[in-house]
């Protein structure tokens, strides 16, 4: 980046360090395409708790927003990876295990986390949650990072369609990887 300024008559351009980007950020949304009775995928010593109840997998879709306000308009652009999940009881009966496996874009993940639920909201048939996963199995470049959803789930447990009709499902996922900085 260059900034200008004027020296008597001549216009000298000064040139602004530039800071190696250290983070990747992804705003994805999430499909439900499948569910299954846990199967060998969500053993313990996989996912890191016991009693999964829950296995799914799902696509990520791109989504598009305004470059005015940051809404989203469009969220299901294209494809751009996948998560195979588990999820089990915690003992606090409005919080879930959380453990998934995927890619986003070419860059695989695992990650484990937990969500808090909140049922029949904003109405009665639809599910609230928030989850995160702290990500690891990452590629070499880099150190970590953090996924975090907030989802709505409905009597239609699988594609994009809710019952009730016109919500989003299932999640909007922010996701954080952190590179390795370069050594100073």
């Amino acid at each position: 980046m260059s900034h200008w300024i004027t020296a008597g008559c001549v216009l000298v351009a000064l040139s602004a360090p530039v800071m190696a980007q250290v983070e990747e950020i992804y705003l994805a949304r999430s499909v439900p395409e499948s569910f299954t009775t846990p199967t060998a995928f969500c053993a313990p010593g996989r996912i890191g708790f016991d009693g999964a109840n829950f296995e799914g997998q799902y696509t990520f879709r791109s989504a598009a927003t305004s470059a005015t306000d940051g809404r989203i308009v469009d969220v299901n652009v294209k494809t751009i990876g996948s998560i195979h999940l588990c999820t089990g009881p915690a003992p606090d009966p409005k919080i879930l295990n959380f453990y998934g496996e995927g890619f986003l874009g070419r860059t695989p993940f695992k990650g484990i986390g937990e969500c808090r639920v909140r049922r029949d909201l904003p109405e009665r048939g639809l599910n609230t949650n928030n989850c995160f996963l702290d990500l690891s199995g990452l590629p070499s470049q880099f150190v970590g990072g953090l996924m975090t959803t907030n989802s709505l789930t409905s009597l239609n447990r699988l594609g994009m369609e809710t019952n009730p009709p016109g919500y989003t499902q299932s999640s909007i996922a922010t996701v954080r990887l952190w590179k390795k900085r370069a050594e100073r």
